[in-house]
Parts: structure tokens; sequence; C-alpha cells
């Protein structure tokens, strides 16, 4: 039978699915072949199929982030570098609305791809660089991240330019912001020479450098395994 007259008789919402599959399909192989074409850095997931795993565990840190969401009584997220938007999801299904900025095509492209497949609501992205110019523009949220961005800021930018970023950060947090960074102890990388040397205690360097930015509190809640590194990240939280 042809594959027209195959519709005939069935109900209207029916013809409308069986011809939507064809699209879906070719849109699930689209985010895979993406996810297969560079080094991913969350997990991402379709329903139960993962289509990519992570060289760095997110779950710690979510538990962190959901605790903070929690007792904050948060409304509104915003992941700063949000990657494939692994916390940007996590953080609507508790009933966030949460976006993530990052200036990576590839990775929004999957956090969008993910975020509409899995039919999260509530969750959104936006293509930028993150400046403290971008920053200037958003809105204040509740709960901001910026979960291994500003590494990458120092080394390139410098110091000075990476508190002028944070500066720009403080005034967008409503409640409590959630950070990490990389360390000038994670000597696998070739960008920890180009960090400030953070000395024997980073964790101490860093939030020393958090207080010089402003933040009223910078308050170490936890530590985190370092990305393709034995050391080990503190995650903090600041207050304004």
């Amino acid at each position: 039978m042809h594959s027209c007259e195959a519709l005939v008789g069935k109900p209207q919402l029916a013809i409308a699915d069986e011809l939507g599959r064809l699209p879906l399909f070719v849109y699930r192989q689209a985010l895979n072949r993406i996810a297969a074409s560079y080094e991913t850095y969350h997990p991402v997931q379709v329903g139960t199929v993962a289509l990519t795993e992570s060289e760095r565990t997110c779950a710690d840190r979510w538990i962190a982030i959901e605790k903070e969401i929690l007792e904050c009584r948060a409304e509104t997220l915003l992941d700063l570098g949000c990657a494939e938007g692994y916390f940007v999801q996590k953080a609507a299904m508790i009933g966030c609305l949460a976006l993530g900025v990052d200036g990576d095509v590839r990775r929004l492209a999957l956090a969008h791809g993910s975020t509409l497949l899995n039919r999260v609501q509530g969750a959104g992205f936006l293509y930028a660089d993150i400046t403290p110019e971008m920053v200037s523009h958003l809105p204040v949220h509740d709960i901001v991240l910026l979960q291994s961005v500003l590494h990458h800021v120092m080394y390139s930018r410098g110091v000075d330019y990476a508190r002028e970023l944070m500066q720009s950060i403080r005034p967008k947090v409503g409640k409590a912001m959630i950070f990490d960074m990389g360390q000038s102890d994670e000597k696998k990388h070739a960008w920890a020479k180009d960090l400030p040397d953070m000395g024997p205690e980073p964790h101490r360097w860093i939030e020393n450098f958090l207080r010089s930015a402003g933040f009223r509190t910078v308050e170490k809640i936890s530590e985190s395994d370092a990305y393709q590194s034995t050391a080990r990240r503190a995650v903090f939280r600041l207050v304004p």
C-alpha cells in the first residue's frame, strides 16, 4: 500500500504524529553527529539514552546547586558558561526559570536540542560571549552559576579583567552565586602555567580574589573533581 493510502481513515492527530516522526529522527541524528564531533563537557541525555558521557562529574556540583535553590526558594537561575546545559535542565526540572549562556555553537546546539527533545519546560539558552558588557544587559537572577569558566578568562585576559567580569556579575546575583574555577596546581593542562601562581593553597587564593571583586560572603561549601586532573576544585557560595 502507498504510504499516503496508509494514512486514509486515521484520526488527524495520529496522522500528524506519524508525519512528525521523520523530522524528529533526523533531529536526533543531527544531535548525535554534533555530540560525536568534539569532547563534551557535560553529559547529554535524551530520554533514557546517553548521547555523551562527561569527562568531569556534574552530579556532585548539582547537589550543592540544588541545595542552594531549595534553601533560597529560588525561582530563577542563570548559568554563565552553561556548556551542554546540564545544570540549566536540572534547575528547570525542579521549577526554576533557567537561562544558560555560552559562546560555543556546538555546545549550545546540544543544550537546546536535548532540552527540546526532553520536553523540559522553563529552560532556555542565549548565544553570547561572556563579557562585562554582555552581562550588564542581563536581568537579576536569584541564583547565578559560573562553573569552570573564570580560569579561561584569567589566563587569556589577565587577573584584572577577570576581576572586572566578576564585578559585573555581582549586581546580577539576587540571592547567591555558585562558583568554581581551574587552579594553577592542575599542571596536566597547558593553561595552568598561564594562571597566577596560587601557591600551596589555591582555594585560599581564589577566596581572596573573590573578596577583592566585592562579594561580602565567600564560603567554600564543597569540593569537586577537576577536569582530567587529580586536583580538587573548591566550590564556593557567594553573596553579593
